[in-house]
């Protein structure tokens, strides 16, 4: 397959995600626009261009050394100085051009991945502004930037966030996900309660979080999500039956949903214009979640509990069985063991790099968690499955498009 690299890393990133807005004022460092200044260029162009810099900066020596380095873009400098999310900025007093050649030169002294080079337009043209770094990795949370970083001579990764959306290898388009993600766009509608947040649109990155976790912890694990509307008895029947004897149910459920929209809601708030002591009303009345807005201390308390619960669900992954949650996130047992298939799966298919169908996977030479999961997701494409080897290979099981797919993370 011939690619137009970097216009293909760039096209799928803007397919898996919003694309962030350039307006005039991003021109300058400093917010101002000056008469007559040009158009912004579309943000596209933009990431083209620090991809294609990047990559060719990943294969230039200083020194004689070879050296990993990751830029963070921001639309200003305002962006990386707001209170949070918390960054620490050095800021240089004029600025670099941004080219392979100041890439290589200052990658040693940003040394990623702790820090970044901070990218911002000025004049029409992309600079080198400073060195960033993130007071933590719960600051990524609270910022959706835009980053390129490049951990390996010829390797381009694109992230928003701290996520991982996107990357170039080994001369293939590389993403963590199909682009046709129903199962996770129906989870992210129920987590968020159908509540149009741009700062909550990346509901998948906390169930990639757990995913991490589990990776790290090196003991495998299955976590389930249903379909919407389905609960513990769609999957087991009632209480008693002999498929629920081993579930470990909660009472209540962990509610990992309402915790993500908690923390997005207490982001979309940071970014309003209006003063705290004014919250924006609709209709004449405060948003249900006023009380989510209640500041700095208030956000970061929310990201912490928030931390806190992902990393119990972590915990729970390795008791033998699956942990199973409700489409809204909303973790109802762990230690599952799950019913069989209700008709003979015929075919399993891998998914590629490049995103095909089309490699069979046999399910006989894998383990017990694997049939669980392909049994879990047959006939039902609504529900997704995340499995975690003991190896640290991880990866989905969808129904897609009538097809039972592996999908490797």
């Amino acid at each position: 397959m011939r690619l137009k690299y970097p216009a293909d890393v760039t096209a799928a990133f803007l397919d898996l995600q919003e694309q962030p807005q350039l307006t005039a004022q991003t021109l300058s460092c400093k917010g101002k626009v000056e008469p007559g200044a040009a158009a912004p260029p579309p943000f596209a162009a933009v990431l083209t261009e620090l991809i294609e810099t990047m990559f060719f900066a990943s294969m230039a020596t200083e020194e004689g050394r070879l050296n990993p380095v990751g830029v963070v873009f921001a639309g200003s400098l305002a962006d990386l100085e707001l209170d949070e999310p918390a960054w620490d900025l050095v800021r240089f007093g004029s600025a670099v051009a941004f080219d392979v050649e100041h890439v290589a030169n200052l990658a040693s002294a940003c040394a990623w991945p702790r820090s970044f080079l901070s990218v911002v337009p000025l004049d029409g043209s992309l600079v080198i502004a400073g060195i960033a770094t993130p007071h933590s990795r719960r600051s990524f949370e609270l910022d959706q930037l835009v980053r390129v970083v490049v951990p390996k001579p010829g390797v381009v990764a694109v992230y928003r966030g701290e996520w991982e959306i996107v990357r170039y290898e080994r001369g293939a388009v590389r993403t963590w996900m199909p682009k046709n993600r129903p199962q996770l766009d129906s989870i992210e509608r129920a987590a968020l309660r159908d509540l149009a947040n741009p700062h909550g649109r990346h509901v998948s990155k906390y169930l990639l979080r757990i995913v991490e976790g589990m990776v790290e912890l090196g003991r495998g694990g299955l976590l389930v999500v249903l379909g919407p509307g389905e609960g513990l008895p769609q999957l087991f029947g009632e209480e008693g039956n002999p498929f629920d004897t081993e579930v470990k149910r909660l009472h209540p459920a962990l509610c990992l949903g309402s915790a993500i929209l908690e923390l997005s809601v207490s982001a979309s708030a940071a970014r309003e214009s209006q003063p705290p002591s004014e919250p924006r009303q609709v209709d004449g009345k405060k948003p249900a979640a006023e009380g989510a807005a209640r500041g700095p201390d208030h956000r970061f308390k929310s990201s912490e509990r928030l931390n806190r619960l992902l990393d119990l669900i972590v915990r729970l992954t390795t008791v033998d069985g699956a942990v199973v949650m409700s489409h809204g996130l909303d973790v109802l047992a762990f230690g599952a063991k799950l019913p069989p298939p209700r008709s003979i799966i015929s075919e399993v298919y891998a998914a590629t790099p490049d995103q095909r169908m089309d490699v069979s996977l046999s399910l006989d030479a894998r383990g017990t968690r694997h049939r669980a999961a392909a049994a879990f997701v047959a006939g039902y494409p609504e529900r997704i499955a995340f499995i975690v080897s003991q190896d640290g290979n991880a990866a989905t099981f969808q129904e897609i498009e009538g097809k039972v797919v592996y999908w490797p993370l």
